[in-house]
């Protein structure tokens, strides 16, 4: 039975390695900076998610697009109506105002007043009033 040789581990640290050590060595190194890397990224995906998540949960409410058609008469209102708020607002106030806003808070108000008061809220006559016309 051939006798194997024992690698001395002490005698390449003190004596310095081969060049086949090196090359391990340096592909251990970029095996754990491309780990290190990878945690990072991780850990600042994370922490994007999370401000995005505090600053939604931070809203009321989410929101939704919709689509909804308008006369012209109530579009060329509505534009008149942000014009009209925006002259009453403060100046750095005047950008936060859209006709999204409007109507939201003008549903809002609506539903509320319907919710309240039922068939004799003023969305239902104005309705009725209107379907009778037809």
């Amino acid at each position: 039975m051939a006798a194997t040789k024992k690698h001395d581990i002490m005698d390449d640290l003190l004596n310095g390695g081969t060049e086949a050590d090196y090359n391990e060595i340096a592909e251990l190194n970029k095996l754990i900076h491309q780990e290190i890397l990878k945690a990072k990224s991780a850990r600042a995906k994370n922490s994007t998610a999370d401000t995005t998540k505090k600053k939604k949960a931070g809203r009321k409410d989410s929101k939704r697009k919709t689509t909804h058609y308008l006369s012209e008469e109530i579009f060329a209102d509505l534009d008149e109506a942000r014009e009209k708020i925006n002259t009453l607002m403060q100046k750095k106030l005047k950008s936060r105002v859209s006709k999204s806003k409007i109507v939201d808070h003008a549903l809002k108000m609506i539903l509320k007043d319907f919710e309240e008061k039922g068939k004799e809220s003023p969305i239902i006559q104005e309705m009725l009033k209107d379907i009778f016309k037809e």
